[in-house]
């Protein structure tokens, strides 16, 4: 069997350019804004952690570790005013902040507003 060369019109090739510069592009954005979300679930998961060893210390070591780990995760420095709050009735305990981080990309920005809270029982 012989196959002539000239008889590709060369649409399957251009095709998988295409479909692989969107696939790029998706990589690279997602990468972009997972990088925000894994950040976020970072802190939440200190924030869970601390609630969780709450009943065996005070609410300003809970600050302090909570804000080293917002400096350690390089986040803005609005996510550093955690409430705390412990309640007598129900027996638990709430940590909770606020943040906003952005994600300034080629042909896309958007801001994103965090609010982790954490809640464990005392």
């Amino acid at each position: 069997m012989v196959t002539v060369a000239g008889g590709r019109r060369g649409s399957s090739t251009l095709g998988c350019l295409v479909s692989l510069a969107i696939f790029g592009g998706a990589i690279y954005y997602g990468i972009a804004v997972g990088e925000h979300y894994w950040r976020y679930y970072q802190l939440l998961d200190e924030m869970r952690q601390q609630a969780s060893l709450a009943p065996s210390l005070v609410d300003p070591v809970i600050r302090r570790r909570l804000v080293s780990k917002v400096d350690e995760l390089g986040l803005p420095k609005e996510a550093r005013k955690f409430r705390i709050n412990r309640s007598v009735k129900t027996r638990t305990i709430s940590i909770e902040t606020e943040y906003a981080d952005s994600v300034n990309l080629p042909f896309f920005r958007h801001a994103f507003t965090f609010r982790p809270r954490a809640e464990e029982p005392l």
